[in-house]
């Protein structure tokens, strides 16, 4: 019997099933990636790099907002495609230590575009792309920090009581973090 979720942790007995889903997959990050290169120039926000040619799904992300609490930082994240892209949204972890509501200490993040389910209507879905997945993490460092529903409670619970000591916590981070 067919099941998404099994398959999304990688078990699977039908190896001609996954191995047409690599294939698509791979199809459609080729397709994206056209997309994403056109973007990427003349812009200094956001760079993307696939580091081998063989995995095409691992991807890094550097972000380096201009503006905001968080300029002059640069942070990291890893981007793992899996088998069932696009049915499924692709893994983000944020290597670079913040001080920021949406992403924890050890890299979690809490974007709406990055949940299987959703109860927004802004989650996952197949008609959604790396491009938006690149935009809402970009974001997260300006329009999209959402304090009402944090990920770090402390850090938005810092936010609520003293924005100067919340800002100050964040430059800290970045001088300590980003480099």
């Amino acid at each position: 019997m067919f099941n998404l979720q099994s398959r999304i942790n990688g078990k699977d007995d039908d190896r001609h099933y996954n191995e047409t889903r690599i294939a698509v997959r791979d199809r459609l990050i080729a397709q994206e990636m056209r997309d994403l290169e056109a973007r990427m120039r003349g812009q200094n926000v956001w760079k993307l790099h696939v580091p081998s040619a063989n995995k095409v799904h691992e991807m890094s992300l550097t972000v380096t907002p201009q503006e905001g609490i968080y300029r002059n930082g640069t942070f990291r994240f890893t981007i793992t495609v899996p088998t069932e892209y696009n049915n499924c949204p692709p893994i983000v972890k944020c290597l670079t230590r913040v001080w920021h509501p949406n992403i924890t200490e050890d890299g979690a993040i809490c974007l709406s575009i990055l949940r299987q389910n959703s109860l927004d209507q802004f989650g996952w879905r197949p008609t959604r792309n790396l491009l938006e997945v690149v935009q809402g993490l970009t974001s997260l460092f300006t329009d999209l920090i959402d304090f009402d529903d944090p990920l770090n409670v402390q850090a938005a619970q810092m936010w609520s009581k003293n924005r100067d000591t919340f800002e100050r916590k964040a430059h800290e981070y970045i001088k300590n973090y980003c480099k």
